[in-house]
């Protein structure tokens, strides 16, 4: 396994792109190339460039070809860019690449914001090149664009805010983790207070309300998450704080998005992820360096965790379909320090083609009292023996963690090789409590297998607790939720297709009556190969207590969404059609 990971790492750090050539003389100064933040001035400068009536707008995937030239100001929005031809005039490409082809001229400044320029030695460009790989972001309203930090923070959230004179008040309503067979939707609301000035302190008091578990009145369909931070520096890169809650939380949320979950769990009946519920306070202090790719994290928590049983939430598809049984979780309380790190240098957080992304955590358990309780097997055994019944388990103090390592590889304008090493669990050889644990098979990770197949033979028992022994009616849980360490492995490489219809046989482009250009009708799709393999194994002896699994698969790119088709290159899998919302990793 060492020497695995040692040659794993040899690859990520060989796929990272060799330091720029010197550049040639209509290259600007190397200063002005490669920043990473995207200065408000800037920002509004583009936008108010791309909303100029006399700027050539286009969208999507763009060329010039060789025997054009275009004059006049040109953006292009979302990109990528490919200029074989000349443009008399400012160029602007917002959110994608720019590939200057050999003989390629730009008569005027060449910006790029969250993008790449390539091509720049066998091109010549007479103004100022500036490229920053902070995309900006942005929202529509109806042709022009606005900066995404002037709207009142809409998509997932929504209410009330104005402000008060002592700073900014929200009362705030939306929705939790995502639609889940446990709560079914949790919807949180409550205000949010904000003071102003560079040190803000910041209050958030919401009301989780479930549409799951039971009466309205009921304590069970009720939580809370309260919280304040503090910022310290005048430049919002320290902040202090802390909170109390009440929530439903799941085991695992790395293997798929929650627009994902939510969406497969209610159109589909099927919940990718398994909760409990976690209950108690925290303290920590975040460290965000401005102008840097590193965030730091450490803080204390108390908590009391709880198993859950699943409950009957509505679904479109198979809804009178039994859900999957939930695991049984340490319960009790569990007071830990733990530690996160993340530097993200890549160049789109929904679909990069350059960068890195590491992220690592750790957590130390310091006077844990978690016991998994008792349980006896699920009818139809209605009387089972005393030796088939599951003996409590208590853990102890444990240590646990995980690093995830991401690479993204630009090979050309349309072409990506992207890279994943991902690896947790128990750092000092214990047990892991079952909320700690990690299970591989599934979209989210080896999508050749079905989901948790690789789970070290916790979905092998269902059990009941011993009150409910007697009750046909008793929910059902599994025994445990996975392995205590587990490695994943990921590789795929995403090419490009064009497909570009020109009816008045001209080229690339047209002309309008205005004189204006506009490109031709085209349908862009993209296509990826990948391979995974992942290894889990548990701390506990048994034949069960490790497996490998190793698939492949072929999938087509309609923007972010993919159609995907993977098979198990060892026993234990098949053919697998799924479809996934942006980017698998």
């Amino acid at each position: 396994m060492r020497s695995s990971l040692i040659a794993l790492s040899a690859l990520l750090l060989a796929a990272a792109p060799a330091a720029a050539q010197e550049p040639g003389t209509s290259v600007p100064p190397a200063d002005s190339l490669g920043r990473m933040d995207l200065p408000p001035e800037v920002a509004e400068e583009v936008v108010d460039f791309f909303n100029d009536s006399r700027t050539l707008h286009f969208s999507g995937r763009t060329r010039i070809p060789e025997d054009r030239s275009i004059t006049g100001d040109v953006a292009v929005l979302g990109g990528p860019l490919t200029v074989a031809g000349r443009v008399v005039g400012r160029v602007v490409v917002i959110n994608g690449d720019v590939e200057l082809l050999p003989g390629a001229v730009v008569d005027g400044d060449l910006t790029v914001i969250g993008g790449e320029i390539a091509g720049l030695d066998g091109a010549r460009v007479s103004g100022q090149v500036l490229s920053y790989t902070e995309r900006l972001r942005y929202a529509h309203r109806g042709d022009l664009i606005v900066r995404a930090d002037r709207e009142r923070r809409r998509g997932r959230r929504s209410g009330w805010e104005r402000d008060i004179g002592l700073g900014r008040a929200t009362f705030l309503v939306t929705t939790g983790q995502s639609y889940n067979r446990v709560e079914g939707l949790p919807i949180r609301f409550g205000p949010v207070l904000e003071t102003p000035g560079a040190n803000p302190f910041r209050v958030r008091a919401l009301a989780v309300y479930r549409t799951e578990n039971g009466p309205f009145l009921r304590t069970e369909r009720w939580g809370h998450e309260v919280g304040a931070e503090q910022f310290f520096g005048g430049r919002r890169e320290l902040r202090v704080g802390g909170g109390v809650y009440s929530v439903v939380s799941p085991i695992e949320d790395w293997h798929v998005s929650d627009t994902e979950n939510g969406l497969s769990t209610f159109l589909f009946h099927r919940d990718f992820r398994d909760h409990y519920q976690r209950k108690g306070w925290t303290a920590y202090a975040t460290l965000e360096p401005r102008g840097t790719p590193l965030s730091l994290t450490g803080g204390y928590r108390s908590e009391r965790h709880q198993s859950l049983a699943v409950g009957d939430p509505w679904t479109i598809f198979d809804n009178g379909d039994a859900w999957r049984p939930q695991p049984l979780v340490g319960e009790g309380r569990l007071n830990s320090v733990y530690a996160s790190a993340r530097i993200d240098t890549r160049n789109d957080r929904k679909q990069p083609s350059n960068g890195w992304y590491v992220r690592g955590e750790v957590e130390r358990a310091l006077d844990d009292d978690l016991v998994r309780p008792a349980a006896l097997p699920a009818p139809p055994i209605v009387e089972p023996l005393s030796d088939a019944a599951v003996p409590e388990e208590a853990f102890g103090a444990f240590t646990t963690g995980l690093l995830d390592i991401r690479r993204y590889n630009r090979i050309d304008a349309g072409s990506r090789l992207n890279l994943r090493l991902l690896v947790g669990g128990a750092l000092d050889g214990s047990g892991l409590p079952p909320q700690r644990q990690h299970a591989l098979g599934g979209e989210g990770s080896l999508p050749g297998y079905s989901l948790f197949q690789l789970d070290c033979g916790a979905r092998m028992t269902r059990v009941v607790r011993p009150a409910g022994g007697d009750d046909p009616d008793a929910p059902v849980f599994y025994t445990s939720y996975g392995c205590d360490r587990f490695a994943l492995v990921q590789a795929e490489y995403r090419g490009s297709l064009s497909f570009r219809f020109n009816w008045s046989g001209s080229g690339w482009w047209d002309e309008d009556d205005s004189g204006r250009y506009r490109e031709s009708w085209n349908a862009d799709l993209g296509w990826v190969l990948f391979a995974d393999a992942g290894h889990a194994w548990s701390t506990r002896s048994g034949p069960l207590g490790n497996a490998t699994g190793v698939d492949a698969g072929f999938g087509l790119l309609f923007d972010e969404l993919g159609v995907y088709a993977a098979v198990p290159l060892r026993e234990g899998g098949g053919l697998n059609l799924f479809v996934r919302l942006g980017s698998r990793f």
